[in-house]
């Protein structure tokens, strides 16, 4: 078989082809725990529906105040969304007042800065063309009179 078909075995690669299998069995404790607290819970709850079913006093009196405290998580939520509502407007018109100070003051400061900006072109424009250009176009003549110069009358 050729070295390149041979599969290669790393042993410190993190993935592994294959599931980790161990000798020791598997825990089953929290299993029996979850399905005993299962059985235990529903025992709770289906002899207090039997003790409702044969106490229709204390059945109608449990009943009460669940309404009760229905009620009271109603009218809980009730003032939530008001306070929700509040905030709410109260952002709506705090992005309201930022929107009117971009509107008010950032803007002409932004033409401004447009303004500038142009004026800077312009004048580096000019004094690109009236001023440098001159200079360099003067600069290089000489620079090439004084190598003629030098070429002619070096020896």
């Amino acid at each position: 078989m050729p070295d390149e078909m041979v599969p290669s075995y790393n042993p410190y690669e993190s993935e592994s082809r294959y599931p980790e299998l161990s000798a020791k069995p598997a825990d089953k404790r929290p299993l029996i725990i979850g399905i005993v607290v299962a059985v235990v819970l529903i025992l709770i709850f289906g002899g207090i529906g039997v003790w409702l079913f044969l106490n229709p006093a204390s059945a109608a009196v449990l009943r009460d105040i669940f309404i009760i405290f229905l009620g009271l998580g109603v009218f809980l939520i009730i003032l939530l969304l008001i306070a929700l509502v509040v905030i709410a407007i109260y952002l709506v018109i705090k992005i309201n007042d930022l929107i009117h100070l971009v509107d008010r003051e950032i803007r002409p400061v932004l033409n401004k800065l447009l303004q500038t900006s142009t004026t800077v072109q312009g004048t580096a424009s000019f004094i690109s063309e009236h001023a440098v250009r001159p200079v360099i176009t003067t600069a290089s003549i000489v620079a090439g009179i004084r190598a003629v110069f030098r070429a002619l009358f070096q020896r």
